[in-house]
């Protein structure tokens, strides 16, 4: 599994612990890059993660300044 996608599945893993978290609640999320030396984090509410892995295509978790 490349890192990138490791991270994708690494987030999806944090969001389903975030089942009872506020709306308004932010999440630290990996940068999901394809840096492989990237470590960044995204903060993120469960609302504004969902809309990504929703999203047609799914949009990936990206730091600022970060292509995919």
């Amino acid at each position: 599994m490349a890192e990138s996608g490791l991270f994708a599945h690494v987030n999806n893993s944090i969001r389903s612990l975030a089942t009872e978290a506020q709306v308004s609640d932010t999440w630290e999320f990996f940068c999901e890059c394809p840096d492989l030396a990237c470590h960044a984090l995204v903060s993120l509410t469960v609302v504004e993660f969902d809309e990504r892995r929703t999203a047609l295509p799914p949009t990936p978790i990206l730091a600022t300044g970060h292509g995919g």
